[in-house]
Order: structure tokens, then sequence, then C-alpha cells
């Protein structure tokens, strides 16, 4: 979960860095500010990360699905290796030759080896798709953040974060991490059919 989201904020940075500046590139074109002054604001993409109910339902999703996924694998593990021990058991009791032990036992490892790549399999697709649910919750942020903006008219939306952040200094006033938070689940439990009761949250 710390992973995803210290990759989100950091895709976030550079998402958010690159459409805030398409945003300034405009104003400076058209020359559309009144008294050339230079708005900006930030959003703390950890934040965001933790209480965008989106990226939480992804997340929750993806988490049942890894976890569903290792208890397959385990099982079939352990299924194998109870196979293995009942052959040696059964050799030792002479309930089955030693020749005939050591043909099931390669074919176990044939097994053992199907189970192994289904696991690298399983770590690459997961892997795939965690990359793809960051990139929907960054299309998403940047999609609301475009409509925010039409009305706040920020020349450049910035991030930081908790822990490692380079902004070293900013006035609280300048932090629209609620507000975006804010927008961004309402317009989530619309696209639900959910209440929005909880916005004041």
């Amino acid at each position: 979960m710390k992973k995803i989201i210290l990759g989100l904020s950091v895709i976030m940075s550079i998402a958010l860095f690159v459409t805030s500046c398409d945003k300034g590139k405009e104003i400076t074109n058209n020359q559309s500010t009144a008294d050339n002054s230079f708005k900006i604001a930030y959003v703390m993409t950890d934040t965001l990360a933790e209480a965008y109910e989106y990226f939480n339902d992804l997340q929750s999703a993806l988490l049942i699905e890894r976890q569903e996924k290792e208890a397959d694998l385990s099982n079939r593990y352990q299924a194998l290796q109870n196979k293995f021990l009942k052959i040696q058991r059964d050799v030792q009791s002479r309930m089955m030759t030693p020749t005939t032990g050591q043909k099931k036992q390669e074919q176990l490892a044939l097994q053992q080896q199907k189970i192994q790549q289904d696991q690298q399999i399983y770590e690459t697709e997961m892997m795939e798709k965690s990359q793809n649910m960051t990139l929907q919750i960054l299309d998403s942020i940047q999609n609301y953040l475009k409509i925010y903006n039409v009305e706040h008219n920020y020349n450049m939306i910035i991030t930081s974060d908790t822990l490692g952040s380079q902004i070293l200094y900013a006035d609280k006033k300048f932090d629209i991490t609620k507000d975006v938070i804010k927008g961004l689940n309402k317009r989530y439990r619309a696209s639900l059919g959910k209440s929005n009761a909880e916005d004041n949250k």
C-alpha cells in the first residue's frame, strides 16, 4: 500500500507539473491575466491518495485479488509438499518401490515447475495491474483538475507530501488538497449513483 502511494505521489508530481505548465503556457500566449499575477496552489499527494475513494476502492479490489492468488499458490505448494512426503513415507515403509517413488517424484517436480511459472506470471500481472491502477487514478485527477481550474484559474498546481517534500515552506492558504479531495469524491460517488451526503467529511 505504501509503495503504491509513494509511486502515485511521484508520478502525480510529474503529471500535475506538466498539466500546470501547459496551463501556464496558454495563459502566457493568450495574455489573459488581467493583472499579470501568477496564481499557484499545491496538493498534498499522500493525503490525496489516502482520502480519494476511487483509489481506495481500486486498491481494495487489487488487494483482494492478490490475497486470493497468493492463497491459491500457497495451497498448491502445500498439496505438492504433502505428496512428496507421502511418497517418502511409502518408500520407507516399503509400500512403494524406490523406482516407482523416484518416477512419482519426477512427476511432482514437473508440477512444481508449473506452479513456479504460474507464480511468475501472477507477479507480472499484478505489477501491470498496479501500474494501470496508478495511471487510472492520475487520469481521473488530471481530468478533474482541468474542470476545477476553469473556476479557480491557477497558473500552476504543484505537489507536496508529508515526507520527502521538495517544498521547504508553503502558506496553508495555498493548500487546495481538501477541496480537491472533496470534488474528486463527489464526482466518483456520482458515477456510482451514490449519495454525496458525506461531502463535508
